[in-house]
């Protein structure tokens, strides 16, 4: 088969879970005779020289054709996001010619890459893989002021899923979660994932737990402060890998507000290492004492694989997909999301077993993923429902026109001659009262 994957991100970017998903997947599937070709890019990425492995052909989405494409939805201009999504979205279809010669397409869920795929019937039969939308990220971190252009997301996001020819997802929670949204079967095949060749070996192990994530409200650094406050003196020492963002207003760190809220936890029980490089990421997961996962909402968490890829021990809330490779108690443990007390039962529980007890743990945990997530497996799997696929051909053809309002709404269209006319509807005052507070704040910074 001749596959195409229109993804928001892939190799030389080194850091997050749909990198790590396709960069373990595609090479598994060209191995299987196939050939593969991705197209990467997103509202807000930078075009990148394309390359070529074997059967693999990385093209970059042109961010001139994204910008290009945006007063075709400049209706959106009070949804700036959405109006750049939208506009990347058309700018890869157009890029690779709406799949002309592809057998099968798979598009990603973020940043609505998928909207073309799902209104055009002369698009080839394509899988939307659900990563973590854009309205399932806003419903779980909502951020002040985008209130409206979540709501309108999500809704958009509803539609066009419930009339994809297939969906899918790696994790077993969030493919439950949008089969219960959309009303339709969501297929659950787990990732491939194979421990890097050049892995760091332990040489000694820290005494020091480890997270790595975004400093985000989701990824559970607010109910791992709860948590490790009731442990007092027993508080385990946590290192902390990833980025610092904004909390709720974007003028707020996430960072700050903790060492704020929490200043004998945030700074002495966790310590905020900052974001670092995959090989310095990898060699402190290697160390760790322990791999913990506290997000309140995870469509899947690959620091969970990778900490069972390296014998550690895991312990990860049931709110991260990822959990539902772990027996609890067995080659790992899982506690409640968003529940302190539980995740603080979780770390007396391992502070209270011995250390060949987690030794044990730690290899189980790694033979389970090796079996579980073989690369060559799981692209037999994958390959066997892009065959199904191509069989059964577009899931709505033959059936009633797709709803013309939902095609409206994203579809380009004609330039409005003034975009900000919507202002019109807002009475002067309230906009010059805003305008004025807005420039102070700016100055004040």
């Amino acid at each position: 088969m001749k596959l195409l994957f229109v993804i928001p991100e892939y190799l030389p970017v080194s850091g997050g879970g749909i990198v790590t998903f396709y960069k373990n997947l595609v090479p598994a599937l060209v191995q299987q005779g196939h050939e593969a070709h991705l197209l990467v890019g997103s509202a807000y990425s930078t075009k990148l020289p394309s390359y070529q492995e074997k059967n693999v052909t990385v093209d970059f989405l042109d961010e001139n054709a994204v910008s290009g494409k945006m007063d075709c939805f400049n209706r959106y201009r009070a949804l700036p996001e959405l109006q750049r999504h939208l506009a990347a979205a058309w700018a890869a279809w157009e890029q690779v010619d709406g799949g002309k010669g592809y057998d099968v397409v798979e598009a990603s869920d973020w940043g609505l890459l998928f909207a073309p795929w799902v209104i055009d019937d002369a698009a080839p039969p394509t899988v939307v893989q659900c990563h973590g939308s854009n309205g399932q990220i806003d419903f779980y971190d909502p951020k002040f002021g985008e209130e409206l252009q979540g709501t309108v997301t999500r809704l958009l996001e509803k539609q066009l899923l419930s009339r994809a020819d297939e969906l899918q997802s790696y994790s077993q929670k969030n493919a439950a979660e949008w089969q219960s949204i959309t009303g339709r079967r969501v297929s659950y095949i787990p990732p491939a994932w194979q421990l890097e060749r050049n892995a760091p070996a332990v040489v000694k192990q820290s005494t020091h737990g480890l997270v790595v994530g975004r400093i985000q409200s989701w990824k559970g650094p607010i109910i791992l402060c709860e948590a490790l406050r009731s442990l007092g003196k027993d508080a385990p020492v946590i290192d902390w890998i990833g980025r610092d963002t904004a909390y709720q207003e974007s003028d707020v760190s996430m960072s700050g507000y903790l060492a704020r809220r929490y200043p004998d936890i945030w700074g002495q029980k966790i310590i905020p290492l900052g974001p670092r490089s995959a090989k310095d990421t990898a060699h402190l997961q290697s160390q760790a004492h322990f791999i913990l996962v506290p997000s309140t909402w995870d469509v899947f968490n690959y620091t969970c694989v990778e900490g069972m890829g390296y014998a550690r021990v895991v312990l990860c809330s049931d709110g991260a997909g990822a959990a539902g490779l772990i027996a609890d108690g067995e080659n790992g443990f899982v506690f409640s999301a968003n529940d302190s007390v539980a995740l603080a039962e979780s770390l007396r529980k391992l502070q209270n077993i011995s250390l060949s007890e987690r030794n044990a743990i730690g290899q189980r945990a790694r033979e389970a993923i090796e079996t579980a997530l073989s690369p060559a497996l799981v692209a037999q799997q994958r390959l066997a429902h892009y065959e199904q696929l191509l069989q059964r051909g577009r899931a709505n053809a033959g059936s009633p026109a797709i709803d013309p309002w939902l095609v409206d709404a994203v579809r380009p269209h004609t330039p409005l001659p003034d975009n900000l006319a919507f202002l019109d509807r807002l009475p002067l005052r309230e906009i010059s009262s805003y305008t004025l507070a807005r420039s102070l704040k700016k100055i004040r910074r």
